[in-house]
Order: C-alpha cells, then structure tokens, then sequence
C-alpha cells in the first residue's frame, strides 16, 4: 500500500505491540501507528490520532475488546476494528465478529495479520465509496424532486392565468358577440329566412362555444376551488363526470372543508381529476366511490371503482405518467399515496395528505 495508514493499537503488552509492528512491516504496510492500553487514551486517541484501522486485544486490566467497538460503533463506526488476541473460543469470535469487528487474529498466527489489514481496509473504502455515491444519488434525487416540485408550482399558476384568460377575455368576447347576433336576428326581416336562419345558427355555435370555454376554464383551475373550497369543486367534479361518462358516482364528504392549505387543495382535486381519467379510459366501472375525512392533521382521501382491475406492479414497470404524478404530488407535500387493485376485483387509490403541506428536507 502506498498510503501510509495510521493504526491505532490497544495493546497492554509492549513485546506484542512490537510482534504485531514487526508483522506489519514484513508485510509491506507503510503504517503511523499509536499504542494505548485504557479506555481513557483510547477515546482521546479515536478524537485526536483519527486512525484509518485499529487493532485491539482482548482483554485489559480496566477495558477490553468489546468496550472498544462499543466506543468505536458510537463515535465513527467506519473504522474497522480487528481483533489481535490469544486463543479465544469460536462462539466469542462468532459473537464479536456480530458485534461489529472487521475480524480476529490470533497472536500464535501473526502472519495473517497484513492480509486482514489490506482487506479490512479495502472493505473500507468501498463502504465509504458506496456511503458517498447513495448520498450523491439521494441529493440528486432531492433537487430533481425540488425541481418537479417548482414546475408543478409554475404548471398551476400558468393554468390558473390561462383559465382567467379564458373566461374573462375569450368568454365575455363571445358573450358580447352573441348579444350582436341575438340583436341582428330580432332586426332582420322575416322577408330573408334564409339570412334569419344563418344568424340563428350563428347564434346557437356562439352558445356552444360558450359552454365549451366555460367547461375549458374549469377543467383548467376550477373556480369553485378557490371560491367555494374542495368539497365543491369535487361535487361539480362529479357531476361532470356523471353526465360526460354515464359512471355513477357516490360522495361521502364532509359538509364543509376549513383551513386547509391550496397546495393540498389543489393536489387532492388534481389526484380525483387522473383517478377519474384513468377509471372513464381502463376500468370498465359501472360505479365510482369517493371519500374524504380528517384524520387529526391529515386528509384521507379514498377513490374506489368496481371495474376491471389489474396488476398494480406490472402497471408501475411501465412507469405510468398519470399514477407517477399523482404519488409525486402527494410525496411533495409530506403525504401518502397508495394504489392497490387485482384483475376482476376493482381499483382502490388511498392518499393520505396533510392538512397543511409539510416541506420534505432539500425541498
């Protein structure tokens, strides 16, 4: 090894401090390396001599091999720890390689001691190495879960200024046009029927038009979710629902919904919106249920149909987009979401949001 690693040995016996030096060095390891024999030095040398590996015997006049992983599990549980010891049972060397030790020597078989080293060191670098790129990864994660999180945010208030846009500029244009047209065809004289019925047609496509940008700004950002709160927007959701799809839908809702933040308002009636997507495009359902309760500072929110059904981890391999948004906007927030089905045996999605959206560490 070219690094030169600094041992810390807890050995009360000069002479086997040096056999264990002497093995070292026959084995080619370049080593700094500090002899204690008490609990005291032990602990001051783990805080000031920041050893790479340490050696210890079994057995001191007032400490020993298993106080030593002890301490060591506590302070900085990276460092291995090997055992260098007299003959000991293997029922000892079993337990105290569970306890935490790296491995045992045994004085009579010194030779050994450079191999378990070098591996005990190896097995080191590759834990750290492996601690670091799962840190890597989860801070990755994070900040691709940050950024979901800012376009959804952005996604929201884009479609809520659209939905505004909608039925405020295109909506009162139309409505204004529909009056001129409603005027144009009391003015026109009965003598041009077919003037008079070009202008009626006019008038009932403007009317059409009408329904179809209200309905577009709804479905947007319903205007009933932050007039009239989620219980509302989740009855016109319904009923929507009912008339566009013939599914038959039964609410068991609170009577009123108070204090609850708009990121869980908007999240819960956006889970409803793809639960009802998925149900009208796969399941096959004849019938819908919906619940909403509070759980002290929780949401409970339950969608069950009786369709069809299918394999749920099948379905995930594929990486839905529809399912994948609704666990990420509940997982943003601080709450839960949970889809179970079975084929032939209906479709159940469970989320559980809090009142008020908790900020997950990094986000």
């Amino acid at each position: 090894m070219e690094t030169i690693l600094k041992i810390l040995h807890l050995e009360d016996t000069a002479f086997d401090a040096e056999l264990v030096e002497r093995e070292l060095k026959k084995g080619g390891i370049l080593f700094e390396k500090k002899v204690v024999d008490n609990g005291k030095d032990f602990e001051d040398a783990l805080d000031n001599f920041i050893p790479d590996i340490i050696l210890s015997d079994h057995s001191l006049p007032s400490f020993d091999s298993a106080g030593a992983i002890e301490l060591v599990q506590k302070k900085c549980p990276e460092i291995p720890v090997i055992l260098v010891t007299a003959t000991v049972s293997e029922e000892f060397a079993v337990n105290i390689l569970q306890h935490g030790a790296a491995d045992y020597i045994l004085k009579t078989n010194l030779n050994r001691l450079p191999s378990a080293v070098k591996k005990a060191i190896e097995k080191s670098r590759m834990i750290r190495e492996r601690e670091q790129a799962e840190e890597e990864l989860k801070y990755s994660y994070l900040q691709i879960r940050k950024l979901a999180s800012h376009l959804q945010n952005i996604r929201e208030e884009e479609r809520a200024s659209m939905a505004r846009e909608i039925h405020d500029e295109l909506g009162q244009h139309l409505t204004a046009l529909k009056l001129d047209v409603s005027w144009l065809s009391i003015k026109l004289k009965e003598t041009e029927p077919q003037i008079v019925e070009k202008v009626k047609g006019m008038e009932r496509l403007l009317t059409t038009s009408l329904i179809t940008v209200k309905k577009l700004a709804s479905e947007l950002h319903p205007a009933l979710l932050d007039k009239l709160g989620l219980i509302e927007a989740i009855r016109w959701q319904s009923r929507e629902f009912e008339k566009r799809t013939g599914i038959k839908i039964t609410l068991n809702l609170p009577e009123e919904l108070t204090g609850i933040s708009s990121k869980t308002n908007i999240a819960l009636f956006r889970i409803y919106q793809e639960s009802l997507t998925n149900v009208a495009r796969h399941s096959g359902a004849a019938t819908v249920c919906c619940s909403l309760k509070r759980e002290n500072e929780n949401l409970v929110f339950t969608i069950t149909d009786d369709g069809k059904g299918f394999d749920v981890a099948e379905t995930e391999q594929r990486h839905s987009l529809g399912l994948l948004g609704m666990k990420e906007r509940s997982v943003m927030i601080g709450g839960k979401y949970v889809l179970s089905s079975e084929p032939g045996k209906g479709t159940k999605v469970e989320a559980m949001l809090p009142v008020n959206e908790i900020t997950l560490p990094g986000l």
